[in-house]
């Protein structure tokens, strides 16, 4: 304020100076102020929205190998074969090499008995043969087609007995008689596959069933008639009839081609009897 005379005079302009001091050092602890709170604002919520961090989680160890002894691989086991045992020769179906299928049929003409069986007592494999060319006085050499050799079984069909009154004979089963079974196909004795006058130089020290001729060709009689130039007059013919006794029994081998990884396991001999049954027979080496 300032005097005058007797009495004052109020000075305005530092009343409104110090009132705009006064302002904006209020202005400046407002700033202040609000600018702490938001900063601790924004801090919230930072921290409330941000994504926690995980706490580390220590790497779990890896474990020691412990040695141990392997577990042997057990030894495979064979399947089981069959082994040739006893059959009872008037019994129809399976048996083995060297085993008789036999039937006996009473008063079939007449009085007369017949007794009568077959029986296959042999088998080998070739891969080739050779036969004798009586036309050229040479031997040849005949192989099978690729991929096959040959399978030759020995069979003996006889009819039991020595009283020739008694004789009730039959045709004779012959190489028709037998198919033979390959795994799981059945095959016939191709004839093209051998001349049976033609003699098998492999076959020449093959003898019968009872061992007093060599074998021929199954079913067939061999004889020299003169009257062949092409095969130097040697005749394969039937042997047609049967008749009771050692003597007039049919035997020899037949003839087949079969795949040639083929084994013994792989075959059975089908023989069919007509009426009276039929049998198969194993092979084993």
């Amino acid at each position: 304020m300032i005097r005058e005379g007797t009495g004052f005079k109020f000075n305005w302009e530092a009343v409104l100076l110090w009132s705009m001091l006064i302002a904006v050092l209020l202005g400046l602890m407002a700033m202040v102020l609000t600018a702490g709170c938001i900063t601790a604002g924004k801090n919230i919520y930072r921290e409330a929205t941000a994504t926690p961090i995980p706490t580390p989680i220590p790497p779990t160890p890896r474990p020691t190998a412990i040695p141990t002894t392997p577990t042997p691989i057990p030894t495979p086991k064979s399947l089981p074969t069959l082994a040739p045992h006893y059959v009872d020769p008037l019994l129809h179906g399976e048996r083995w090499e060297g085993q008789w299928f036999k039937w006996i049929r009473m008063d079939v003409q007449g009085l007369k008995d017949l007794n009568m069986g077959v029986v296959v007592y042999r088998h080998a494999f070739l891969d080739s043969y050779t036969w004798w060319n009586g036309a050229l006085g040479n031997y040849q050499v005949q192989k099978p087609r690729e991929g096959y050799r040959y399978f030759a079984v020995w069979i003996h069909e006889e009819m039991f007995g020595d009283n020739s009154t008694n004789d009730p004979r039959i045709w004779a089963f012959d190489e028709t008689s037998f198919r033979l079974q390959v795994k799981d196909t059945v095959i016939e004795s191709d004839p093209n596959l051998h001349n049976p006058v033609n003699r098998i130089k492999e076959f020449d020290y093959q003898y019968d069933y009872y061992n007093t001729i060599t074998a021929p060709p199954f079913g067939y009689y061999i004889y020299y008639s003169g009257t062949s130039p092409e095969t130097a007059g040697m005749v394969a013919m039937p042997t047609g009839w049967l008749r009771m006794g050692k003597g007039n029994a049919i035997d020899g081998y037949v003839l087949f081609e079969v795949p040639e990884k083929t084994m013994e396991s792989d075959l059975l001999l089908l023989g069919n009897f007509a009426r009276f049954g039929n049998a198969y027979w194993r092979f084993t080496r």
